[in-house]
């Protein structure tokens, strides 16, 4: 018994549907602007007005696509037989045409041209810009602003971050020199506007985050991350190397036994954490070394951290170092998410500076960028 094949335009008509809000989603090529080409004719032939359809696209040359495509299928219709023109309208309309239809179509062409204003099909930011146009007072924007290309936006990026760093570099700001001086241990030269770029470029959600202040944001961002206040990655490490908060007992018994053990990795392991035993003064300098005895240098704990035969003939050896991985694990994701929460601090503070300097340079200037147009 044969099944009948699925139509593969079904999903697509259902699209045309004029009483229906329709999302379309698909990968590259395969059809989208055709479907939303069809949509638009569907509209048409049930009446719409051309002056009351508006289409916005992401770039100009989409726009140019649509509006080419729409008018010359709507000019081809003009001159295409009644057996052919009857076939396009039912795929788009789900109904055969009867004459009164037909004749409606052949007149949409001029009905497009005809219509005051047009059919809209523009850019977002162009959509936007109209609108601001019309209303500037009611959005809150200067009456005669003009708008910045990429270059000149990129321009005063660029002016405002370097207003930012000299600003810090000179130590008038106290807090922005901390600032960059904790984001450059980080982030490379090469890379670092473009961070901050990405940032300014998110001003919209940023600003919003800011806009109790940046303690409030700052305190919202510890409770995200587990740091309390005043902890930072320094005195997280130095609690963690005060002499008696680890079972240095046990562990003094586990080096003995490691240092007499036949493995050279045990000896290795074990030399490591005698070093970090025997000297108290200096154990938050050697935290980083005294870490290698127990995690890989990408982090990851050792399975074995000393070598199954030891384990196998000295238990509470194996134990002793496993308790030692367990607390020190603790201590290295309390570290990490201090430094995350220092890091991410200061470059949101860099970043809002930034932000700050390149808004005051567009109000001094009655400038809007394009995402001024959207916002």
């Amino acid at each position: 018994m044969s099944e009948t094949a699925p139509d593969p335009g079904l999903q697509q008509r259902r699209a045309y549907q004029r009483g229906a809000s329709v999302w379309v989603a698909a990968s590259a090529g395969t059809g989208k602007t055709k479907v939303l080409t069809d949509r638009v004719l569907s509209l048409l032939l049930h009446g719409s007005e051309p002056s009351r359809i508006l289409c916005l696209t992401f770039t100009k040359a989409a726009a140019a696509e649509m509006a080419n495509r729409i008018n010359e299928r709507l000019s081809q219709w003009t001159v295409l037989g009644d057996g052919t023109l009857a076939g396009q309208v039912a795929e788009l309309t789900g109904d055969m045409p009867d004459r009164d239809k037909l004749d409606a179509a052949r007149q949409l062409f001029a009905r497009v041209l005809d219509a005051p204003g047009g059919m809209t099909i523009a850019t977002i930011h162009a959509f936007c810009q109209s609108l601001l146009r019309r209303f500037p007072l009611e959005a809150g924007v200067p009456p005669h602003f003009e708008l910045m290309d990429d270059r000149s936006s990129g321009e005063a990026l660029a002016a405002a971050r370097e207003a930012v760093l000299d600003r810090a570099r000179q130590k008038r700001e106290p807090a922005l020199g901390a600032a960059l001086a904790e984001v450059v241990r980080h982030v490379h030269e090469a890379s670092f506007a473009e961070r901050l770029d990405e940032l300014v470029k998110e001003r919209a959600r940023l600003g919003a985050a800011l806009e109790q202040g940046f303690g409030r944001f700052d305190a919202a961002l510890r409770k995200v991350l587990g740091v309390a206040e005043g902890e930072t990655p320094e005195r997280i490490v130095a609690a963690a190397c005060v002499p008696g908060v680890a079972d240095e007992e046990a562990l003094r018994r586990a080096v003995e036994a490691m240092l007499s053990s036949a493995s050279k990795r045990d000896k290795e392991r074990g030399g490591v954490i005698a070093t970090w035993l025997a000297d108290p003064a200096n154990r938050t300098g050697d935290f980083n070394d005294y870490l290698r005895a127990f995690f890989t240098r990408e982090g990851e704990r050792f399975k074995d951290i000393v070598t199954q035969k030891l384990a196998g003939a000295r238990p509470d050896v194996a134990d002793a170092v496993a308790a030692e991985a367990e607390r020190l694990q603790a201590v290295r994701a309390r570290r990490c998410a201090a430094e995350i929460h220092a890091a991410s601090a200061a470059l949101v503070r860099l970043a809002a500076a930034m932000i700050h300097e390149y808004e005051r340079h567009k109000e001094e200037r009655a400038l809007l960028d394009y995402d001024d147009l959207v916002l």
